[in-house]
């Protein structure tokens, strides 16, 4: 579905959707059993919209959920791409993996009706809303019927409506990192609804543990002899270095200009025994890589999730802007070379420690935040292109 087309059904159906409900739930709560819960989680619906970064960021706060609440079902709701990094990482059952297609309304209003549906008959009593200030995902987490639902609120803040439908409120604090913000949204299930702000308390985690997943030799042997048999003149054990160049991006502000990685390539293709291997998903405009090689190897569109992962488990650097990628690499041991600008890594910085971050601080960035839904009137990220072709080849030089 278009982004833009999607937040405005999000505002102009969204909100009035969100009053109706707030002003149902206000005069029906006295009778509701809502109103007063006092037992522990049983069955706990992370629920995640957002782009597959978040859902990896959301791992150690599933993580918690399951440790502070043990025999707990934990279940996960999410578009069908978002689903796979979620299986893979296995931190959910499958079957406790609930998926809808965003490829068109109907579709999606399908989909919403059985997922609601089947939420309710498996009597979800929690629901952990993930989503920053989206007023769809507010409507969905109201209508499970769980008497339990976690998210952020705006309190003061102007412009951030999605009702008041939530049990727990929760500050969205844009000093912490994201992985951060939802592991408080679960910390805040054993807070009593009245205190106000939530979570008065200080946020336990480790920041750079994230669950590894690690490929075998036989995956990555059958990986060799893939590209070997694409690519006749590659050999077992190369230099190996990933490259993003994020044609499908939905937020195309945030990428890295085409011509500095096309520079950067051909430099890296100069070193022998150096192999580019160029990944990314979707469609790319027609003779948009400039670049024609032998030990350059265009992946783009052509790689399931865990063939990605078997990818990173087998080359030496990763080079990408901020997208979900990054957080997919993380996953794995190879360093990354992430490029920062309209967001800031204070919040969405890859939770691993063999990264490399490059970000100038402009003044203006971020412009890409939860406060504007991230939209912004950027149409000149000169945040990235201050960034050089010649720090991001140095710094790849280190590792291969």
């Amino acid at each position: 579905m278009n982004i833009t087309l999607a937040k405005r059904i999000d505002f102009f159906a969204g909100i009035p959707i969100c009053a109706l409900l707030s002003l149902c739930n206000m005069i029906c709560r006295p009778l509701s059993s809502r109103r007063v819960c006092n037992d522990k989680p049983k069955k706990v619906l992370f629920l995640g919209f957002s782009e597959i970064g978040s859902a990896i960021l959301a791992s150690q706060a599933i993580e918690k959920a399951r440790k502070r609440f043990p025999g707990a079902d934990i279940f996960f709701w999410s578009f069908g791409e978002t689903a796979q990094i979620v299986r893979l990482i296995g931190l959910v059952p499958d079957d406790n993996i609930i998926t809808m297609r965003s490829s068109s309304i109907p579709a999606l209003f399908t989909d919403c009706l059985k997922n609601i549906r089947r939420i309710r008959n498996e009597q979800i009593d929690t629901v952990v809303d993930m989503e920053l200030f989206s007023r769809f995902s507010s409507i969905l987490s109201y209508v499970t019927g769980a008497v339990r639902i976690a998210g952020f609120y705006r309190y003061k803040s102007e412009g951030l409506y999605r009702g008041n439908l939530h049990t727990h409120k929760v500050t969205y604090n844009p000093y912490l990192h994201m992985s951060e913000n939802f592991i408080a949204l679960v910390d805040s299930l054993d807070v009593a609804k009245n205190e106000r702000p939530l979570l008065k308390s200080h946020v336990q985690t480790e920041r750079t543990r994230l669950p590894k997943i690690t490929r075998t030799t036989e995956e990555i042997g059958r990986m060799w002899q893939r590209l070997k048999k694409a690519n006749s003149p590659i050999k077992d054990k190369m230099r190996t270095v990933i490259v993003n160049y994020g044609f499908d991006d939905k937020l195309i502000v945030r990428r890295w200009p085409v011509e500095y990685y096309t520079e950067l390539i051909r430099r890296l293709l100069a070193q022998e025994d150096v192999l580019v291997l160029l990944i990314g998903s979707g469609k790319r405009p027609a003779c948009s890589i400039p670049i024609s090689h032998e030990r350059c190897l265009d992946l783009i569109g052509k790689t399931t999730m865990a063939e990605l992962l078997t990818l990173c488990s087998m080359s030496q650097v990763l080079i990408s802007h901020d997208s979900g990628l990054v957080h997919i690499a993380s996953l794995t041991d190879i360093p990354i070379v992430a490029l920062f600008g309209p967001e800031t890594p204070l919040l969405y910085g890859p939770l691993t420690q063999t990264k490399k971050v490059f970000y100038k601080k402009f003044a203006c960035s971020p412009c890409l935040s939860a406060y504007n839904h991230r939209s912004t009137v950027c149409r000149d990220n000169m945040c990235l292109k201050a960034i050089t072709v010649d720090e991001i080849y140095d710094e790849i030089c280190t590792h291969i």
